[in-house]
């Protein structure tokens, strides 16, 4: 079984690691050696998603994530903004809290305006992504929880930057989508059509 130490490692960089060694020895079983939560949680998704049993165990602070064998060669899984096989779908990507420039107050105003009028459409963005401030939309008191909750229980793919909820301190009041490593959000952005950033 391969080894990958990942201590110490910022996002995206646990999971670069873990697909290099996926590549390097194909179907082998790894071990996956990070120091927090967010590295664990991206490595187990991205393992996951390519098709391989992953599973994770603590000790001293460490997780140490064992991937099991494949048979099958790895396919990557890149996912688009596409809500089926035959339409591509905008991704919205919200770089921060406010609408416009100008004054803070009314830029609030106007994002939590933005994404209510989203639940009012019938043609719906494939996902939307949050980062650096944005991310303080998808919290316990943000004025556009009950909308974003509404449009991910509608289907679409909500990503927050778990760096960036890290940098805030807000992982632990985080209340709605997917927490996310710059990888995943890298994949979606390049693999979409469209992508419209706020």
């Amino acid at each position: 079984m391969k080894s990958v130490d990942c201590r110490g490692l910022n996002c995206p960089e646990p999971v670069i690691r873990t697909k290099q060694a996926m590549a390097e020895i194909p179907g082998a079983e790894l071990k996956i050696i990070v120091d927090n939560e967010t590295a664990r949680d991206n490595v187990l998704r991205y393992a996951r998603n390519q098709g391989r049993s992953a599973e994770w165990a603590e000790s001293d602070g460490l997780f140490s994530i064992s991937i099991g064998s494949s048979n099958d060669k790895d396919q990557p899984s890149a996912e688009t903004g596409t809500k089926d096989g035959n339409h591509e779908y905008p991704v919205l990507f919200i770089t921060t809290n406010f609408l416009g420039r100008g004054s803070d107050e009314l830029g609030e105003m106007l994002m939590r305006n933005f994404i209510y009028t989203l639940t009012k459409r019938d043609n719906l963005p494939g996902a939307i992504i949050f980062m650096n401030s944005g991310v303080k939309l998808t919290i316990t008191k943000s004025a556009a929880l009950d909308e974003l909750l509404e449009l991910e229980s509608r289907g679409v793919k909500l990503l927050v930057c778990g760096t960036c909820l890290d940098y805030y301190q807000l992982k632990e009041v985080h209340k709605v989508g997917q927490v996310s490593n710059m990888y995943d959000i890298s994949d979606l952005l390049f693999a979409s059509e469209r992508v419209i950033t706020l």
